[in-house]
């Protein structure tokens, strides 16, 4: 007859395999918070780049649109009474504004580089997520080509419209 020791090793290792299997799921804000990451300008001969990362944490995983979204409301754009496209600042998610060193002090840039990223969960699970997101900014010329520092202000949006904290990059050069 087995002794009772010998039973209650593969019980107990089976619970310690278990334990280790268990896994905390983290306690983000349901209003997306985000983090610098890297920001890096590449001279891309014809469209010049600013990529820009930022991390992300949000509690009911609800970031992105998809090109679905963006044609429902609150996110389409619409037409007025006369007929002219209006702008929905809610059919964007990222909200970048780029700055330009000019003496000790930087000047905002009047081109506006807001756009969308795609939904980052799109099985229907809502829960907390954490990550990265990359935009790429582009233009033919940034600053009409004279190398410059700049920086980025930015801040993201979720499906509910819950605005995440603004971050700044920090200074970065513009070299051609």
């Amino acid at each position: 007859m087995p002794h009772v020791n010998q039973l209650f090793r593969p019980f107990l290792f089976f619970l310690i395999l278990f334990q280790g299997a268990c896994v905390e799921v983290p306690d983000f804000s349901t209003t997306p918070q985000i983090s610098f990451n890297a920001v890096e300008f590449k001279d891309e001969s014809p469209i010049d780049y600013i990529y820009l990362t930022i991390n992300f944490k949000d509690g009911d995983g609800d970031l992105g649109l998809s090109n679905s979204d963006i044609l429902a409301d609150p996110f389409t754009e619409y037409l007025d009474s006369a007929g002219i496209q209006v702008s929905n600042p809610n059919h964007y998610n990222i909200f970048p504004f780029l700055f330009r060193k000019e003496g000790d002090q930087y000047d905002s840039i009047a081109v506006s580089y807001r756009g969308i990223f795609q939904r980052l969960r799109d099985d229907g699970r809502k829960g907390p997520i954490e990550g990265t997101i990359q935009y790429r900014l582009g233009s033919f010329n940034f600053f009409n080509e004279d190398n410059s520092i700049a920086k980025i202000k930015v801040y993201i949006q979720d499906r509910k419209l819950n605005k995440s904290n603004v971050i700044e990059t920090p200074p970065f050069p513009v070299v051609y």
